[in-house]
């Protein structure tokens, strides 16, 4: 398990390049994709927390702000914080640009965030936990932000969702795995319960003791059976190679010809 000057170090200098193929500010196809995916997102928040003006939102883990930035176009008092410090100037410069104030987008990691207990009303951390290595003590602090009625949505990859197990899922950057029993696992030891779940790995979720919340039905030596079955089926190099190959030109096209 890398340890955190370890991870601050490649997210500092090298993740963005490596996994996204992007130098010092997002590619223009990323930044026409996550806004699309932005608007999806907090449209899905509202339909599901609903929306007050008055509310205080928290983007965990921002990348380049779009839901920041989203969520303060409809009236909400958005932060985020993003580690990586090209895209985080970069998400900081476009709030401030777009709302014509001090940007509420900080940069450092969430151990070094300093908000106060109770702070928001809704919390998103999505495809951020498998980028930590220690996921409990990050729910632990989400749980500590949250106002006692406010909302996390949470969303990571699923691990039981790749074709090429061992290939697309596995790199530096997910530095932990999960699949929806772990993950649900994970949120029950850390004091939340289900209040809507969306996909597998894609929940909103309270507080155990709002009456909104419904306990978590998960088996876990269920999943270890699973995984273990598929994740330890053979993969060809021939399989791996066309799976990137086709990656690599769907990366290059959409650079080419952003929509």
């Amino acid at each position: 398990m890398p340890t955190d000057a370890e991870l601050d170090r490649f997210y500092a200098s090298s993740y963005r390049a490596e996994y996204q193929f992007a130098f010092l500010r997002p590619r223009k196809s990323h930044q026409v994709k996550k806004q699309r995916e932005a608007a999806r997102r907090t449209n899905r928040m509202g339909d599901i927390i609903g929306f007050k003006k008055s509310a205080r939102f928290l983007d965990f883990g921002c990348g380049s702000g779009e839901i920041v930035r989203t969520l303060a176009s409809q009236g909400c008092e958005a932060h985020g914080f993003e580690q990586g410090a090209d895209y985080g100037s970069f998400a900081q410069d476009k709030l401030a640009e777009e709302t014509g104030g001090e940007s509420t987008i900080r940069v450092g990691s969430w151990r070094e965030m300093d908000y106060g207990p109770k702070s928001f009303d809704g919390i998103s951390c999505l495809h951020v936990l498998e980028h930590l290595n220690e996921p409990i003590a990050a729910l632990k602090q989400i749980h500590e932000w949250l106002a006692d009625d406010g909302v996390l949505y949470l969303e990571t990859p699923d691990m039981q969702n790749y074709v090429l197990k061992g290939f697309d899922c596995l790199h530096f950057a997910h530095v932990l795995g999960f699949s929806r029993d772990n993950l649900l696992h994970a949120l029950d030891r850390t004091g939340f319960q289900m209040l809507h779940e969306d996909g597998p790995t894609s929940f909103f979720l309270v507080k155990q003791g709002d009456p909104r919340g419904l306990p978590f039905d998960y088996d876990l030596a269920a999943t270890v059976k699973k995984n273990h079955e598929e994740y330890t089926a053979g993969i060809t190099t021939l399989s791996y190679l066309r799976r990137h190959s086709r990656r690599i030109k769907k990366v290059v096209s959409s650079e080419i010809n952003p929509r």
